[in-house]
């Protein structure tokens, strides 16, 4: 049996993430033959959005509440970077990160997540990350496989997107820190440099012989609960009502769609 960190990121949709994370929760831990902990990041909340959050940990399903402000010693680039950066873990052997936004369904109620994830990584020692995102067709930056199939049904591929990654511990944070990651201006994003926390955590995933599984056999459909500005962008809207409407139209579908 192993154990688990899942660990959210929030900023300051609680209207959004009263509907998202009970049912990424669920969808990644019942059932589950491992242990695990909860963990909710709020990172450039306002004071009264984390004071409202502290009544509803336990109905949301929450164990542990951080609240950092970044003001100082904040990463360069993205905003994501400082909850990738501030947040990651070591004192578990395998970390899942999400965001408040990714819409997370399994079609399967007895399939268990986190035992398969950790049978990845067990079976596949170049294996440093796991990551399964299903409108990768929006991404600016493609989905594309990198090898031959790590095992049946599970893709070796060239990245891993902010909305669900799956981490063994051990292996990607040696060599993470080896490439910046825990350095505050690493990251940029600058037009036509982009390069983010999920650029890097793919850069330690594609070289050294290691690799990033992709199950896509998987019955979990996970998506992002926004839409893109235009196609091709790699921007969401931000905007709440936009993102509970996606949900909104997910749940509807099963996360077939969200328009």
């Amino acid at each position: 049996m192993a154990f688990f960190t899942l660990a959210c990121a929030f900023h300051d949709t609680a209207r959004l993430l009263e509907r998202t994370l009970p049912l990424a929760i669920r969808s990644l831990t019942r059932p589950t033959c491992h242990d695990f902990e909860v963990i909710l990041a709020a990172e450039r909340s306002s004071d009264d959005v984390v004071a409202g959050l502290l009544r509803r940990l336990h109905d949301l399903g929450v164990d542990e509440l951080r609240f950092r402000r970044t003001g100082r010693n904040a990463f360069s680039g993205a905003p994501s970077n400082n909850f990738h950066g501030k947040h990651f873990t070591t004192t578990t052997p395998y970390l899942i990160t999400f965001t408040d936004d990714t819409f997370v369904w399994k079609t399967d109620d007895e399939f268990d997540v986190l035992d398969a994830t950790a049978r990845i990584f067990e079976r596949n020692p170049e294996v440093v990350l796991v990551s399964k995102v299903d409108d990768h067709e929006e991404w600016a930056w493609p989905l594309t496989d990198v090898g031959p199939e790590i095992e049946p049904g599970v893709r070796s591929v060239n990245r891993v997107v902010d909305q669900l990654i799956a981490y063994d511990t051990r292996r990607f944070a040696p060599v993470a820190q080896r490439f910046g990651a825990w350095d505050l201006d690493t990251f940029t994003g600058n037009e036509g440099f982009e390069y983010q926390w999920e650029n890097l955590a793919s850069h330690v995933g594609t070289t050294g012989g290691r690799k990033i599984a992709y199950p896509e056999r998987w019955p979990l459909r996970v998506r992002h609960s926004d839409l893109r500005m235009e196609p091709g962008s790699m921007h969401g809207t931000q905007d709440e009502d936009v993102k509970l409407k996606c949900f909104e139209r997910l749940l509807e579908s099963k996360g077939v769609s969200k328009r």
